[in-house]
């Protein structure tokens, strides 16, 4: 009997009998990480892939964290079918390599090289571990592209492989824009790359965790006016699997979006089985949307069966908000459905004014456990997208200033 079977079969025991939603799955992945994982200090950060070009910029990135007590980086290694670090697989990201004015502002050089000449995310583990900090590699699965213009590299998957690009109901490819172009989650090539993409990292780099972020379907952006994936081997996959025979004209939505949910749970325990097997030292998490209810049904990611299944270790819910009850209530709801051992808040600094809110919510929670989004808004960084007025500098001091004192009150 296949492990996949196994949980599905206590899942349906559990709910039979009446249990509560903890599940006891013996062999479970979750199951390995120790007590001490789940109740040793976790002060996180977020860290784009906006936020260093440089090899100066890396060490800067950890000394500023280690002086604020930061534990634990998430870094970002994928945006967009690209790769911040020396893949075999995935072209350079360009914004490693992009040129900038005077101002920080982004100049459009189509004929630069791509490659940077170093490798962050080596940089980033050896000088974090140097410094007592774990490094989790921070992965973007659906993003595929963001913007109208196409990559510089040829091989970039969007160019390389545009049958793996979301297509409606009449074949036409979600047509590129200011937000994200996604993959097709169902197909089984799609999940193969990104279960192979995943592996190679933790093959290859001491990372001490994988963060998977947009791993669900990215409902806002695609709309309710198209069917996606709409497209003729989207559905004959679904009919085989289904046994639903139905047209376009026919198909029952609801039905439908539960198979896509079930694809994307499917690529979620791939890359636990597959990607990280031999890895049981890595904390395997994920960005989830703030409440279990909007994750499941709208954004078709199932966190609550991710946890409750073992399938991920931790999960980060992003409670990105200034209202502090809808926080408490964001926060309460994952609390209900499952083990909050294994709920780690991600709180949106950049939404707060002032240091006090973001100091405010990391004690509503856990005050020894969460992730705060992101670098560029307590530190200073290459980002082109952060505040450069004095204003903005003055903030982020007192942001800083704040979080090192917190931490070290809190701290063990």
């Amino acid at each position: 009997m296949s492990h996949t079977l196994v949980l599905r079969l206590l899942v349906f025991v559990s709910l039979f009998t009446g249990a509560g939603c903890t599940i006891d799955l013996g062999h479970a992945r979750a199951d390995r990480l120790s007590s001490t994982a789940l109740n040793q200090d976790l002060f996180g950060l977020w860290v784009t892939r906006w936020d260093f070009q440089t090899p100066e910029d890396v060490r800067t990135i950890v000394a500023d964290a280690r002086a604020s007590g930061v534990t634990d980086i998430f870094w970002q290694v994928r945006g967009q079918g690209d790769a911040y670090y020396d893949s075999p697989y995935e072209p350079w990201g360009e914004d490693l390599t992009l040129r900038r004015d005077k101002n920080n502002k982004p100049i459009q050089d189509r004929s630069r090289p791509l490659n940077p000449g170093f490798d962050p995310l080596r940089l980033a583990i050896s000088e974090s571990h140097a410094n007592g900090i774990r490094v989790h590699a921070w992965v973007n699965a659906m993003p595929l592209w963001k913007g109208t213009d196409e990559p510089i590299d040829v091989r970039h998957p969007l160019l390389a492989h545009p049958e793996w690009r979301l297509r409606d109901e009449t074949g036409t490819a979600q047509p590129l824009s200011d937000g994200y172009v996604v993959v097709n989650p169902v197909l089984d090539e799609v999940q193969d790359h990104i279960v192979r993409i995943v592996g190679d990292i933790a093959d290859r780099y001491d990372i001490d965790g994988l963060h998977l972020d947009y791993i669900r379907f990215l409902s806002d952006e695609l709309g309710t006016e198209k069917l996606y994936p709409g497209d003729a081997r989207s559905l004959s996959l679904y009919n085989r699997q289904v046994g639903d025979r139905a047209t376009i004209g026919q198909l029952n939505r609801s039905r439908y979006r539960e198979w896509i949910r079930d694809r994307i749970s499917t690529l979620v325990a791939r890359i636990g089985e597959e990607s990280l097997e031999g890895h049981d030292d890595v904390v395997y998490s994920a960005a989830v949307w703030r409440r279990p209810d909007l994750a499941k049904n709208r954004y078709l990611q199932d966190a609550e069966r991710w946890v409750n299944e073992g399938t991920v270790d931790l999960i980060m819910p992003m409670i990105y908000t200034e209202d502090d009850s809808q926080f408490t209530s964001d926060l309460q709801a994952w609390y209900s459905v499952v083990d909050r051992r294994r709920v780690v808040p991600g709180i949106g600094a950049y939404k707060h004014k002032g240091a006090n809110q973001t100091i405010t919510q990391a004690s509503l929670g856990h005050p020894r456990r969460f992730v705060l989004f992101a670098y560029s808004t307590i530190f200073e960084s290459v980002n082109p997208g952060q505040e450069r007025s004095d204003a903005g500098a003055k903030e982020r001091e007192q942001k800083r200033a704040a979080l090192s004192q917190f931490i070290d009150r809190v701290g063990s």
